[in-house]
């Protein structure tokens, strides 16, 4: 269990306000985008080390974009990827496009299938978790917050 004093955050916001008004945005820039970097790697990493690669399609559509006071780490165009972060529920698959759905190796065409469900197999969020406690000390250090 941990205790947040929100004096303290609110103290950390109006210096970081002070920092980007006086013209310094391009450090908090920075400290941004080195986390978002290494959130990316560490989430690539994560996906490398759980199984979760077949193509590398997962793993090459994770990216970050930065603004000068927040980050965002993304997949992009990647509609599996939640099923792989958090796991999926048993659910039936039903023929979309066609009657039947055929697979190689199935010994005939069926119109659903029952899907069991997936664990899941965090990879943004470790690295998010991993990453948090380096960004404030370097936000910190960015602010020169004591």
């Amino acid at each position: 269990m941990f205790k947040v004093d929100t004096k303290d955050i609110e103290r950390f916001s109006i210096k970081i306000g002070e920092k980007a008004r006086k013209g310094n945005e391009t450090e908090i820039r920075k400290a941004i985008q080195k986390s978002c970097l290494s959130i990316k790697k560490g989430a690539i990493q994560n996906i490398t080390s759980n199984g979760s690669v077949k193509t590398g399609h997962l793993r090459r559509s994770i990216a970050y974009k930065t603004t000068y006071t927040e980050g965002t780490v993304h997949t992009n165009n990647v509609k599996y990827a939640r099923s792989i972060e958090d796991g999926s529920k048993p659910h039936i698959i039903r023929a979309k496009n066609k009657k039947a759905l055929y697979w190689a190796g199935a010994s005939h065409p069926v119109k659903q299938v029952k899907h069991p469900g997936s664990k899941a197999k965090p990879f943004l969020k470790p690295a998010f978790e991993a990453e948090k406690p380096k960004f404030i000390n370097n936000l910190k250090e960015v602010i020169k917050f004591d």
